[in-house]
């Protein structure tokens, strides 16, 4: 049976969603065929330290996104990343091992760093000579820690994307314009049409204080036709915090779900971060997308995405900014919020996850060298 390790790491969702929607694709193609292992080195490390990051980087990206830019900007620097080999170490044994373990035909990864632990393994075991490929799930404005170590392959969202891989010295031949990889189930859904005379929707994921949602959502509250679902996802401080200040007035909040194709099909507007994965599974649900909170650094190439598009708007500011952004959009019979239907319509809808999955399955057997041998 032929292997197939994803690499991913739990700093925000849009990594683990990518390689978990790879891992369905690849299943459902091979009719279990092939074994796929979703792992986060990071986790299996060390648990405790992956904890502090995780809550690290999403208080950065919350309370202090100037920080996160700073961050940002240093991880970009050549030779920073690639300096940090002792610092590292725990990690890139701990990928050796999980190689080992599992004796995968292939890797893939959705996490930059692990470009620079697998050149390492392979620099100091020759024979571990496994092909490997870099998932990248960040759009147009990356950081050039994805693609400053070459791999086997880059798999990218668009050719917006592959042309800062190409410029940053990536050979042609190694880019490969697949698409973002999204769920399945997006390619069974219809978005919600025009709602006519009745109520309109909006999906809200609060980023930032809680006092500036609840500010947002009294403003959302004054228009009457609108309702609101609010997912406030693992910030639990938030979640309560809406829930006490009987936020929102009409409409429901919601913690963590795993529903979010559903209510995204169901939708006419998003409200939240451009995250990478977020922008991406809103243009497969074909909703409008509205940048309420930026997160500088990777999410302004979405940012750009979704306004050379003509898909949604950037409606930062004061956080009355979103009601006055959407209260446009419904007027006039909702003639802005159909424009950018209209457009998300244009764009070409393929089923990435499987593209994906069809080209790592392929590369099955393509091993330059002995890989790992299975006892």
């Amino acid at each position: 049976m032929a292997r197939i390790l994803i690499l991913t790491a739990s700093m925000g969702e849009g990594h683990n969603t990518a390689a978990q929607n790879v891992r369905h694709a690849i299943e459902a193609l091979s009719h279990g065929q092939t074994e796929v292992l979703v792992a986060d080195p990071y986790t299996r490390t060390n648990p405790v330290v992956n904890r502090l990051m995780q809550q690290g980087y999403t208080a950065a990206i919350n309370t202090y996104p100037r920080a996160w830019k700073l961050v940002f900007n240093f991880l970009s620097r050549p030779g920073v990343v690639e300096g940090m080999g002792p610092l590292l170490a725990e990690l890139t044994a701990g990928v050796r091992s999980l190689i080992h373990e599992f004796q995968p035909d292939v890797i893939a990864s959705t996490y930059p760093v692990f470009s620079f632990l697998i050149a390492k393994i392979r620099k100091r075991q020759p024979g571990m000579q496994l092909p490997f490929f870099t998932i990248v799930t960040d759009s147009t404005m990356i950081n050039s820690a994805w693609y400053r170590c070459h791999c086997d392959g880059f798999i990218v969202a668009d050719h917006a994307t592959a042309q800062v891989l190409i410029h940053g010295k990536v050979p042609h031949s190694l880019v490969h314009v697949l698409g973002f990889p999204v769920s399945a189930i997006f390619d069974t859904l219809e978005p919600a049409p025009h709602p006519g005379t009745g109520a309109w929707k909006a999906i809200f994921f609060p980023g930032g204080r809680a006092d500036r949602a609840i500010q947002t959502l009294r403003r959302l509250g004054e228009l009457e036709r609108l309702e609101v679902t609010v997912v406030t996802g693992k910030r639990h401080a938030v979640h309560e915090a809406l829930r006490k200040a009987g936020m929102p007035r009409r409409g429901e909040l919601l913690g963590w779900t795993d529903r979010m194709p559903e209510l995204m099909a169901s939708h006419h507007f998003f409200i939240g971060k451009a995250g990478g994965a977020t922008v991406q599974e809103a243009m497969a649900a074909r909703l409008p997308f509205l940048v309420s909170h930026v997160v500088p650094g990777q999410e302004e190439g979405n940012i750009a995405l979704i306004e050379r598009s003509g898909i949604g708007t950037l409606a930062v500011g004061p956080p009355e900014r979103v009601g006055d952004v959407i209260e446009g959009a419904m007027a006039s019979g909702g003639r802005l919020w159909s424009a950018w239907r209209e457009n998300l319509e244009s764009l070409p809808q393929v089923s990435a996850s499987r593209q994906i999955a069809r080209f790592l399955m392929d590369r099955v057997g393509s091993r330059s060298g002995g890989g790992v041998p299975r006892g």
